[in-house]
């Protein structure tokens, strides 16, 4: 014996899935509408450059050869870098250093990626660039506005 449906019995059944669907849907959409317009803002604002530390460069916002030739500067620019206030805001700008000018997690693995780019023809290129001291500064400080 087969049960036979009525229209309006499969009309029923349908809008009653329908139903459990969109209400389904409407209480995954209530969850993650606060993230989706979260997400919304922060690229909305990180396009405008909100965010970014009183106008100045910070590590996301450069690429890998800019954080290299920062660094290498930041170095050149000084016989004592680690001592220097410079290296240290150049190093904290790239992401290396914590608020506190001390290496945190990241400071060896670039210094790791720093050693092989120094090696390249782009290294020695930009080492000619800031072959003195005050080139260097001079790098570092446009570089850090």
């Amino acid at each position: 014996m087969s049960q036979q449906f009525t229209g309006q019995e499969s009309g029923d059944k349908v809008r009653k899935l329908c139903g459990l669907y969109t209400i389904r849907w409407a209480k995954e959409m209530r969850l993650l509408l606060p993230i989706i317009m979260a997400a919304s803002a922060v690229l909305l604002l990180s396009a405008c450059g909100v965010g970014a530390r009183n106008g100045k460069v910070t590590g996301s916002s450069l690429n890998d050869a800019e954080k290299h030739r920062l660094y290498a500067a930041a170095l050149a620019a000084s016989d004592s870098p680690l001592d220097s206030e410079t290296f240290k805001r150049a190093c904290e700008s790239i992401g290396i250093f914590d608020q506190k000018g001390q290496p945190n997690d990241s400071y060896m693995a670039f210094v790791t990626r720093h050693v092989a780019w120094s090696t390249s023809p782009q290294a020695e290129d930009f080492r000619r660039q800031i072959n003195t001291k005050e080139k260097a500064t001079a790098y570092v400080d446009e570089h850090l506005r």
